[in-house]
């Protein structure tokens, strides 16, 4: 038999859910700047903002969520087990594997974290009887429980059944080398952004950027009761609107230098894509830079 086998989490309902809540998340943001930009009191852009956060929160922590579950598989090996979700990763050798039973086959089933919805049911959780369950599936029922020297894991494979019998066959075949334990967590990526000097001035300055913005904006907004936004053709003035517009100049700036740092942090984990990712969070701070430039001149 084949040496190395692959399965996969079922995808479709968790896709469906994940870009159900990016559109209505989306929604709420578009719904938010075009709010911001008709209110004429500040007070009256709270609702707004609080939908625009929202927006800039959940969709980036969504689209990674989606993309782990499309980058999710569980291998097995003569020589040991790798279960892959997104940037976790976990290679168990064989030798380490104690046993792989079902969920149900347990006398006390281990408990989903708190915070889970069909497509990504990630997390640990502690076993009332044993160390604790990582969880690295679609799904909350219907699990494969792995039991390792440290914690056990629970994965979700689409097919429950094959997964165990091939997980027995490899271990009458025996193995002929044993793979190296590995345990690659996603926050690596980010130790390995701050040993590097230049990704992180530029993540930084994108950022301090964006704060002295909305500072700026926030100061100036109060002063004014109005403010004209360039001029026309014939080189008058445009027509006044209402200071507090000026609120969309942070606004935007912020998603276009959060669109920039995640795609960012997805490319520079591949080292034949880390100038794309330098180029973003580059432009980033140029957007930045660009959008105090267009204040100073409106100002």
């Amino acid at each position: 038999m084949d040496e190395r086998i692959t399965f996969y989490p079922p995808k479709r309902t968790g896709t469906v859910i994940h870009i159900t809540l990016m559109l209505i998340f989306s929604a709420g943001g578009i719904w938010g700047i075009w709010g911001v930009s008709t209110v004429e009191m500040a007070p009256q852009l709270l609702p707004y903002l609080a939908l625009i956060i929202l927006f800039l929160v959940m969709v980036p922590y969504l689209i990674y969520h989606l993309y782990a579950l499309h980058r999710s598989a569980y291998i097995l090996e003569r020589g040991g087990i790798t279960l892959q979700w997104g940037w976790r990763s976990v290679t168990l050798p064989m030798d380490q594997v104690k046993w792989v039973y079902r969920d149900v086959d347990l006398e006390i089933p281990p408990q989903p974290p708190a915070l889970h919805w069909p497509g990504s049911v990630t997390g640990v959780r502690k076993f009332q009887r044993g160390p604790e369950v990582e969880f690295l599936a679609s799904r909350a029922k219907r699990l494969v429980i792995i039991s390792a020297r440290d914690r056990y894991y629970a994965i979700s494979p689409f097919y429950l059944d094959e997964l165990i019998s091939t997980y027995h066959d490899l271990i009458e075949l025996g193995s002929l080398h044993t793979l190296p334990g590995e345990s690659i967590q996603p926050d690596l990526v980010i130790t390995e952004i701050t040993k590097n000097r230049l990704t992180l001035g530029m993540i930084l300055a994108g950022a301090l950027l964006n704060i002295s913005l909305l500072l700026w904006t926030l100061r100036v907004i109060p002063t004014r009761e109005s403010i004209s936004l360039g001029f026309r053709p014939d080189g008058l003035p445009r027509q006044a609107l209402e200071s507090v517009r000026l609120i969309l100049f942070p606004i935007l700036n912020s998603t276009a230098y959060l669109a920039n740092l995640v795609l960012g942090l997805f490319m520079f984990r591949s080292p034949e894509n880390r100038s794309l990712a330098y180029i973003l969070w580059a432009a980033g701070v140029l957007t930045a830079l660009l959008f105090h430039i267009g204040l100073r001149l409106i100002l």
